[in-house]
């Protein structure tokens, strides 16, 4: 019996189905197109910030050299008082476009005398010129020369001028002045009723860092009393900065052991690996002789106890930078199908006064500013420690990533950290990626930390 061949079904699309599937691929291709062309305009878009930089560069240059020409074929100083209050500053942006800080000023003060109330271009400028001459007292006698706090160009014109002000004094060293000038700026900002935090973020970062060059040039001159005193001031803006708690804590174990203690102990759970434990062990030491003299045995205790238990926590946990010795033995370059593999040969070694039974090491592979790879490596076992002043040991590091052009390995860094444990990594420093080849022990490289 013959079968009869079966009959092929067609399915027939009804409307809508022919609609939708229709509506899904334009949705799709439309979802497509958008992407690629949002994906195209933020390139663009950095790409046009990248020239605008590049062309106010080459337009300042370029003001530079036009300003001088003019000034050298005439001066424009002559019958300026005469001249109405547009030309007045024009010249002073002419003659301080040209560097010439002193004629600047005077057109400046010409233009401030014929200004309107209530403009403050021309004070902005005269300042600027002040403070570029290092004329700090008749710049700050011009500020105070305007008081009318209620409004808003004189408030933004006075915290732009106070912060330009701190800024010269940090450049030449006059760290406290420089504090001053930044509070003063944060007086006048604190008085925007909208504010950027990250414009917030600038001038409290300037405080700190002032206070804290000013502390560390009272330290250098044995006036730690006053050191503390600045740093208290900085400690006001950031309360929780790491650098600022320790540097009381290394001051006070002199001035006030016990309130040296009360510093170091929540530094020792931030970053132990940054502390010097000699001065933590010195500070808890007199605490407890002082709580001996006090007639608190307890406390005594406690502290002694202290001394004991971190003593065990760093041996097992922590390795600082000065316990170890690393090196660049050897950087192979090589190019392989069109790539760049990078392999490197470090050499490290003990030079602290115990053994190291547990290290392990993490190389960051770092394009400017951004991570590349990472790479772990372990350097050390407890089937077999590294001992003080013992035989180097050698530690292999190959990355995975491909690189294409031998310009393209000068932007390259590594940076490099070393463990006990990872929570608490220790950075010992960073290396230029080289561009050739180095294998050989004569051309054995120190790390660069910067």
């Amino acid at each position: 019996m013959i079968k009869e061949p079966e009959k092929i079904r067609i399915r027939i699309k009804t409307r809508t189905q022919i609609i939708m599937e229709y509506v899904r691929t334009i949705s799709i291709s439309f979802l497509c197109a958008l992407v690629f062309t949002l994906m195209l305009s933020i390139h663009a878009r950095s790409e046009m910030i990248k020239n605008l930089y590049v062309n106010a560069e080459e337009q300042q240059k370029m003001d530079e050299q036009l300003a001088l020409q003019l000034v050298k074929q005439s001066d424009f100083t002559k019958d300026l008082r005469s001249k109405k209050y547009s030309i007045c500053l024009q010249v002073g942006n002419l003659y301080e476009a040209a560097h010439q800080y002193e004629k600047a000023q005077l057109a400046y003060e010409l233009a401030v005398e014929k200004a309107k109330p209530g403009v403050y271009t021309p004070y902005r400028k005269l300042a600027v010129v002040l403070i570029s001459q290092e004329k700090f007292d008749e710049a700050n006698k011009l500020l105070d020369s305007v008081f009318d706090v209620n409004n808003k160009q004189l408030i933004k014109f006075k915290t732009r001028a106070y912060i330009v002000m701190g800024d010269k004094y940090y450049s030449i060293g006059k760290f406290l002045s420089a504090a001053k000038s930044y509070e003063k700026a944060k007086f006048y900002y604190d008085k925007f009723v909208i504010k950027d935090e990250s414009i917030d973020e600038s001038i409290k970062t300037r405080i700190v860092n002032s206070y804290i060059k000013t502390a560390d040039v009272m330290v250098k001159n044995n006036y730690n009393s006053d050191a503390v005193r600045f740093l208290k001031k900085a400690e006001v803006y950031e309360p929780d900065n790491f650098y600022i708690q320790y540097k009381l804590a290394i001051i006070y174990a002199d001035l006030d052991p016990i309130q040296s203690v009360k510093y170091f102990e929540p530094l020792l759970d931030k970053k132990p690996q940054d502390i010097d434990y000699g001065v933590y062990t010195k500070a808890l030491m007199k605490s407890a002789n002082i709580a001996d003299l006090e007639g608190k045995p307890t406390l005594a205790k406690y502290y002694r106890y202290k001394i004991h238990s971190v003593d065990l926590f760093i041996n097992q946990k922590v390795i600082y930078k000065n316990d170890i010795e690393i090196s660049l033995n050897s950087f192979t370059v090589r190019k392989l199908w069109f790539k760049y593999r990078l392999k490197a040969s470090y050499i490290i070694k003990n030079v602290s006064n115990s053994d190291i039974n547990k290290l392990s090491a993490e190389f960051v592979l770092r394009q400017k500013d951004k991570t590349k790879e990472v790479v772990q490596a372990v350097c050390v076992k407890k089937s077999k420690p590294l001992r003080p002043d013992s035989e180097s040991r050698d530690i292999k590091v190959v990355f995975g990533k491909n690189i294409f052009t031998r310009k393209e390995l000068e932007q390259y860094t590594i940076d490099i950290y070393l463990f006990k444990d990872e929570r608490y990594k220790t950075y010992i420093g960073t290396m230029k990626v080289p561009v050739k080849s180095i294998k050989s022990k004569e051309s054995v490289l120190s790390l660069i930390d910067f």
